[in-house]
């Protein structure tokens, strides 16, 4: 309500809230407690982040730096391109369509050779090959190169399989399936030397490929030559018993002989036939007793005496205390002639799939063929001193956050 002039208003002035003491004040209104940070605490810690980035950024950069950019040694690449290739590479479109697609492909014998030869070149044979033709040590520890990237052989190392090991991280082959090429890389402290261990590895992977191919003509004639030899010792034999049968009886052919039985026999029968018709003719007007009659009758009966004893050699008759006949005599040489004859057309049949078994297997035969011939390097490719700072550089960053941030978590969490 308004007052009066001069009579003073009534008005509530509120009371201070007396608190106890020892306590917190009450109500929405009472402030939290803050810790603050001390300022030598928060200093520590920017300081132990600048010497921690200076540590794992700062100093593997700068070494990085010294090395690639004044320790490195350059490093040549020398490249060469081939493939294992034959006279029965000519695929169908169906098998085009399937390496396209890459769906059902059989593995070709080209295709396997060209793998050979891709883990060939990993080998240590392949590496002990080139130390014997190039000395490999020396052209990995020779003076151009530096000391991290020279071939460092311990005297408890120094292997053919610790060779082998450093000789993979220099060199670099690639073996495409599709297409059966390999492309090889190798890095060297000079270009001549690059140069000399590509062209060398070439040459060795074609010696290779060469063993290859003639084992593969070689498996493919054994077969053949087995069958030939069989033959040849089916023939041996047979030409051995027709030639102690020969030895035996006495007789170059016993055909001829039996031929020539036979004309007599034929002779014989023919002068018994006359002789007879001379007796009918005699005794046509002749006593049978006749001195003329009993001649002719007489040479009638020896001429065939004499037929049946021709006959009996033949073989007509089969008396136990006869001699051989030659009857049996023939068909015993008959049987090794056949034999002979089936040996001999067996031989030359044998000897004729040698040839055709090694004509296809000279059609199968296979080659290196070298499409990218290895060059002299003009410029080193390595090492990619920028690159390789940058990725360092990148690489160390990356790793410093995670440590940083790692360690933040943990100390929260114990916190």
């Amino acid at each position: 309500m308004p007052t009066a002039p001069g009579q003073q208003a009534n008005t509530v002035v509120p009371m201070p809230r007396r608190e106890l003491p020892g306590r917190a004040p009450l109500g929405p209104e009472a402030p939290r407690p803050v810790r603050a940070a001390s300022p030598a605490t928060a200093k520590g810690k920017t300081n132990l982040i600048k010497i921690s980035a200076l540590l794992a950024i700062g100093l593997p950069t700068v070494l990085a730096s010294i090395y690639y950019g004044l320790i490195a040694a350059p490093q040549y690449v020398a490249e060469a391109r081939f493939a294992v290739r034959g006279a029965d590479d000519m695929a169908s479109p169906a098998d085009a369509l399937s390496m396209l697609t890459g769906l059902g492909v059989a593995a070709t014998s080209t295709t396997s050779d060209s793998y050979i030869v891709s883990q060939f070149i990993e080998s240590s044979q392949l590496v002990g090959n080139l130390q014997r033709t190039l000395d490999l040590r020396g052209v990995y520890t020779s003076d151009k190169a530096d000391f991290v990237a020279k071939y460092r052989p311990y005297d408890f190392e120094d292997t053919l399989e610790h060779l082998t090991t450093y000789w993979n991280s220099v060199s670099w082959n690639y073996f495409e399936p599709i297409s059966s090429t390999i492309t090889f890389t190798v890095r060297a402290f000079s270009p001549e030397e690059a140069l000399r261990i590509a062209r060398e590895t070439v040459r060795e992977s074609e010696k290779l490929v060469n063993k290859l191919s003639e084992r593969a003509r070689e498996d493919a004639i054994a077969l053949a030559k087995q069958e030939q030899a069989r033959a040849e010792l089916r023939l041996k034999m047979a030409r051995k018993a027709v030639q102690d049968y020969r030895d035996r009886k006495g007789q170059t052919d016993p055909m001829t002989v039996a031929t020539a039985k036979s004309t007599l026999i034929a002779g014989l029968e023919q002068e018994l036939a006359k002789q007879e018709a001379d007796i009918a003719g005699r005794t046509a007007f002749l006593n049978k007793d006749s001195p003329s009659v009993r001649v002719l009758r007489q040479t009638a009966d020896a001429l065939r005496s004499q037929i049946e004893q021709e006959r009996a050699k033949i073989g007509s008759l089969q008396n136990s205390g006869q001699r051989e006949l030659m009857s049996a005599s023939l068909n015993e040489f008959e049987g090794l002639e056949t034999e002979r004859e089936f040996a001999q057309k067996a031989y030359e049949a044998a000897t004729t799939a040698v040839e055709a078994a090694r004509m296809r297997a000279e059609q199968q035969s296979r080659y290196l063929a070298t499409y990218v011939e290895p060059y002299l390097p003009e410029d080193s490719l390595y090492p990619a001193r920028l690159q390789m700072v940058l990725l360092v550089l990148v690489c160390s960053t990356v790793a410093w956050a995670i440590g940083v941030l790692v360690f933040y978590g943990i100390r929260d969490h114990t916190a």
